[in-house]
């Protein structure tokens, strides 16, 4: 396999790697971003439908194992292997001492209506905290909940501290991004409900809320939590249950809990997630 050697800083494909990793905005704009390390690399590998244009080696660091890697993902998507110094590989990785693997994917495309307008979902109203973003998806995906929603003040899920977070979970759902709770409520074909410690019904002692068809959890930013905009389309507010003397749970410990819940309901029912 031919690896192609890139040694300036001059490069163009170098420079546009440095944007991607660190630049939202045009990675918006160019539809595409930056994965680091083994996990990932390998997430990608085994979802033929992303789209991997380059494959980014570091010429020291790289593991026989990264390389190897390289090769397949090579091979199975048609990417061209580019091999970096030491230098230029750090100034470009979201990681400090990584194994040596990069690779820039095309951003998957958000799906059309009719693919997730039925489904159970996730809606995050604010949500700015890369981890938490990150963590959020991964809960969403283990529970079987295979839609995430964004509104226009969130976090961009497609960052590398996002993809780091979510450990691979962004490849199992579908990302609709910067969508407005008006327009939510307008699309969206199930219920919204809403997590939140101010009020509303014990989650845990509630009627099974899942048995009318799909939800969608809406969850709020750390600190002010679900805007009066959200709260006002929801459906139904929910609180969960916490030990006395513990203030409030963080908004990925708190999704995780009703995204379960959820998850148990439909299995008490013989309903698969």
């Amino acid at each position: 396999m031919t690896h192609l050697l890139i040694e300036s800083d001059a490069n163009p494909r170098v420079k546009r790697w440095k944007r991607l990793a660190a630049d939202a905005r045009f990675l918006r704009r160019e539809g595409a971003l930056l994965i680091e390390g083994i996990h990932l690399a390998e997430v990608v590998l085994e979802h033929p439908d992303v789209k991997v244009s380059a494959v980014i080696l570091s010429a020291g660091r790289s593991t026989n194992e990264a390389a190897g890697l390289a090769d397949k993902l090579a091979s199975a998507k048609g990417a061209k292997v580019y091999v970096l110094s030491d230098r230029l590989y750090d100034g470009i990785s979201p990681v400090e001492n990584g194994v040596g693997i990069m690779c820039e994917v095309a951003i998957p495309q958000a799906p059309a209506d009719e693919a997730w307008t039925h489904q159970d979902a996730l809606y995050l109203d604010g949500v700015q905290d890369s981890g938490n973003a990150g963590t959020l998806i991964r809960s969403a995906a283990a529970a079987g909940v295979r839609v995430v929603i964004t509104s226009p003040g969130a976090a961009c899920l497609w960052t590398p501290k996002v993809l780091r977070a979510g450990m691979g979970a962004h490849f199992s759902v579908m990302i609709i991004e910067g969508c407005p709770v008006r327009q939510l409520r307008e699309r969206y074909a199930g219920r919204l409900l809403a997590a939140d410690a101010r009020g509303g019904e014990n989650l845990f002692l509630a009627p099974d809320y899942t048995a009318q068809g799909p939800v969608c959890w809406m969850m709020g930013a750390e600190g002010p939590g679900l805007s009066d905009e959200a709260l006002a389309a929801t459906d139904e507010r929910y609180w969960i249950p916490i030990a006395e003397g513990v203030e409030s749970l963080n908004v990925a410990a708190a999704a995780a809990v009703c995204l379960f819940d959820s998850s148990r309901r439909r299995l008490l029912r013989g309903v698969e997630p």
